[in-house]
């Protein structure tokens, strides 16, 4: 009986698993698609010329749907369809990794309503916008670097590429039994088509719960700050989500599991990993500059991280936790903090 129960369990994720893929391809069809009807509107209202438009188009893009990922695939196929340059789409990639963090403040706010102390709560938020954007203001210029050069930019992945021809084929046809919708609500519908497949993926993917553990009796290994990279690197890679390896560290901390000072490697750690289902998407596209640019965006990101771990990491941090204490120490400051967070990507998109 427990057999059999395993059994039913793993074709009902192996369904779930081809069902999300189907839906990903879909989505992805849809908002290159749609894009046709979109650019007007990126070109125009929204004056998506520059690659700060692009980066706070994705900011705030991931803010609304509480998801990087999706945001992420959106300028791929905004990418693939001309709609954005590549160093846009580097932008605009980067801009939804800083608007994931979000889910994270998120999660703190709920831990606060159930009655823990609110600095507590907060910190793995805060601090994963400010790891994230201080990575993203040393690799962003590396990585327009490296599009300039055309570094990288014969990568593909063959595989992956022929699958997405074979099931684009299947799905073209019903793509097109839907073009007499507005170019621009196909866009809309693919996006959201994307968070429904990752909502199914989270489904398949084994799910983690260190709280539930003895985490607190790991050894005093664990603590360093490399180790801690390579433990955000690998739950990232095994949940498919920055918001959910992060996003753990929350109860860890009320719990009293992990210090801040231990977040702070294994956030950095989770930015790189996280890139691995972008990548997919980028494949599955079937535009070798989408691929680039995904490349591109983990080189940058990898080798900044990288140095800070090794070679400097005493001061980075330093840094870091000095600017969380002034903006946790007073609500005026966390209240500032927010608003900044808030306005910064509309001024982006108005630049």
């Amino acid at each position: 009986m427990q057999s059999q129960r395993k059994g039913r369990l793993i074709w009902k994720r192996v369904g779930l698993g081809f069902l999300g893929i189907l839906f990903f391809l879909f989505a992805l069809g849809l908002m290159k698609e749609g894009t046709g009807g979109l650019a007007p509107l990126l070109h125009g209202h929204l004056q998506v010329s520059n690659i700060a438009n692009s980066l706070g188009i994705g900011w705030l893009m991931a803010y609304l749907i509480l998801s990087g990922s999706p945001a992420a695939a959106a300028a791929m196929a905004l990418l693939s369809a001309d709609a954005l340059s590549s160093p846009q789409a580097l932008t605009m990639v980067a801009g939804s990794r800083l608007g994931a963090s979000s889910v994270v403040l998120l999660i703190g706010f709920i831990y606060a309503l159930r009655g823990h102390e609110h600095r507590i709560t907060f910190t793995p938020g805060v601090l994963s916008l400010l790891l994230t954007g201080s990575i993203q203001l040393l690799s962003l210029p590396i990585g327009l670097l490296m599009l300039d050069y055309d570094w990288l930019e014969h990568l593909s992945l063959p595989a992956l590429e022929r699958l997405a021809v074979g099931l684009n084929g299947g799905l073209d046809p019903l793509i097109g039994s839907l073009t007499f919708l507005p170019s621009w609500t196909l866009f809309v519908i693919g996006v959201g088509l994307a968070i429904l497949s990752f909502r199914l993926f989270d489904q398949v993917i084994p799910q983690v719960h260190l709280e539930r553990t003895n985490f607190e009796q790991i050894p005093r290994l664990v603590y360093r700050p490399e180790v801690m990279f390579l433990i955000g690197m690998a739950i990232t890679l095994v949940t498919m989500s920055v918001s959910t390896s992060v996003s753990i560290l929350v109860p860890l901390s009320t719990r009293g599991y992990v210090r801040r000072e231990n977040i702070i490697p294994y956030i950095l750690g989770a930015n790189i990993s996280t890139m691995v289902d972008t990548l997919v998407a980028a494949a599955l596209l079937g535009d070798p500059r989408a691929v680039t640019v995904i490349a591109v965006y983990a080189v940058s990101t990898t080798l900044v991280s990288l140095l800070i771990i090794l070679l400097a990491y005493s001061f980075y941090e330093q840094i870091i936790l000095t600017a969380l204490a002034r903006i946790t120490r007073r609500q005026i400051n966390f209240t500032l903090f927010m608003g900044v967070i808030v306005v910064v990507p509309v001024l982006l998109i108005l630049t």
